[in-house]
């Protein structure tokens, strides 16, 4: 953290557009580097966990990634342990998962991946708290901005013009950081100022997915959450379930390439029954809903690339889905968003200014979205039907994928490194260590060494290494 006499270090003021988990652990950060912090939101923000008509997909099963939870406590130390006060569950990647992927379960052996399990309100409003006893930064709800101000013909972004209660108001910023979503109006702004359009690349996959919460019968089970993907390009459709807060069940189902699942009770059963394994409709099949299907679209992964541009304004960021939207099947969003964050805090602790800033910080956020880009594109391109120009040497890294995948169904060691990558605490580059590509060959020549057995819905599947983990 900053000692307190180098607050300001950056400027009197930065602005954050978007409350959104970009838009609070940015305006975090930035409490840091500057004197004051004003977060604009367009909804009015209410007291409590609630879905903000902003982010209606905040009714989904969302999941935080290992490396971006370290990224979060370490902004809000002891967050977790409030999450938690607050009724927000934990699990291990392993033990507690049922995890099945490319025609294989996993095995359900310790990782020390030890994740959060609770809903994406829940985790908003916590970290909105913890942001509230900062005492540099406000937010203002009910605010949509309109347009930037710049100075020198446009070359530095000197403030914003918003309107807030049918008023338009300035706001002066030394930084200015788009945190708004998908619905980013940045390119309309810069092209505002005098600057060309931004180059953009879209990976369309005509995603859909249906969430309910339930309840489930009071019945002993060993797992705390439950993930069956199907096996492309045969296979379109994937489900989730997952304990949260409040004794409730999240069930998200989805499906790729407008296999979408439907919106009424009855369908999203039949759908659920469809899955590539029967277990979670099984469990679903004896579950009291708790609430209506939430139905949500997701047309294409859509990346703008600013750290492209030969001209770019000083003063102005861009984190977040505003600046790459990703497939939210992949539970990267968040994650992702954080290591921008955290790239962008790393570039105001170092001595450079004016545009050298602002070209470190578009390539630095680009390039925390390189990982996480590449991996989602390279799972949606297995399927045929997605359009676009594969890169090169997609075909023997979409069938080394699937072999790894597969490997780890039985491969202890080959299972944890893969989690780990999963989890983005270590780089891919794990999964090709010489041990990992002989064991790949030789799964490769020989097949699966053996049939993996079914699993029941009260499963006491054996653990002997790890324990027991106790029923959600």
């Amino acid at each position: 953290m900053a000692n307190p006499k180098d607050v300001g270090a950056r400027g009197a003021h930065a602005v954050v557009v978007g409350g959104s988990i970009a838009g609070l652990l940015a305006a975090r950060v930035l409490s840091e580097h500057f004197q004051q912090v004003t977060i604009l939101e367009q909804d009015r923000l209410e007291h409590g966990p609630t879905v903000r008509k902003g982010a209606p997909q905040a009714q989904h099963l969302h999941g935080l990634l290992h490396r971006g939870a370290l990224i979060v406590e370490r902004l809000f130390p002891g967050l977790f342990q409030e999450v938690q006060a607050d009724g927000g569950l934990t699990a291990e990647f392993g033990p507690d998962f049922l995890y099945y992927q490319f025609g294989v379960l996993k095995p359900r052996v310790p990782t020390g991946l030890i994740g959060q399990l609770h809903s994406r309100p829940l985790l908003e409003w916590c970290i909105r708290r913890r942001l509230g006893a900062v005492p540099n930064v406000r937010t203002l709800g009910g605010c949509a901005v309109a347009s930037l101000a710049g100075s020198d013909g446009g070359q530095r972004v000197t403030g914003l013009r918003y309107r807030q209660d049918g008023e338009e108001r300035w706001l002066a910023a030394d930084l200015v950081v788009d945190a708004s979503g998908r619905g980013s109006r940045a390119p309309q702004w810069l092209e505002a100022l005098g600057y060309p359009k931004v180059e953009e690349t879209t990976v369309q996959v005509d995603v859909g997915y249906s969430t309910r919460l339930f309840r489930l019968p009071p019945r002993p089970r060993d797992w705390k959450f439950m993930v069956i993907l199907p096996k492309p390009p045969g296979e379109k459709r994937l489900g989730v379930l997952a304990a949260i807060e409040g004794g409730l069940w999240i069930c998200t189902l989805g499906g790729w390439l407008k296999d979408y699942p439907p919106g009424d009770e009855a369908g999203f059963l039949d759908y659920a029954r469809g899955l590539p394994r029967p277990e979670l409709y099984e469990v679903l099949r004896d579950a009291e809903p708790a609430g209506p299907v939430a139905v949500h679209r997701f047309p294409s992964n859509l990346r703008h690339h600013y750290e492209r541009m030969a001209r770019f304004p000083e003063g102005l960021a861009v984190v977040g889905d505003a600046q790459c939207s990703f497939n939210p099947i992949y539970g990267q969003g968040m994650t992702t968003a954080a290591l921008q964050v955290d790239a962008l805090d790393q570039c105001l602790r170092e001595r450079t200014h004016g545009a050298e800033l602002s070209r470190r910080i578009r390539r630095r956020t680009a390039a925390a979205i390189d990982g996480p880009w590449g991996m989602t594109t390279t799972e949606d391109f297995r399927f045929p039907e997605v359009p676009g120009k594969r890169p090169p040497g997609f075909s023997l890294m979409a069938w080394y994928g699937a072999k790894v995948a597969e490997l780890s169904g039985w491969d202890h060691d080959a299972f944890v490194r893969f989690a780990h990558v999963m989890q983005m605490s270590r780089s891919p580059a794990t999964l090709f260590a010489p041990s990992m590509v002989a064991k790949v060959l030789a799964l490769a020549l020989r097949g699966a060494p053996k049939a993996q057995p079914p699993v029941a819905e009260s499963s006491s599947t054996a653990r002997s290494s790890c324990g027991s983990a106790p029923a959600a």
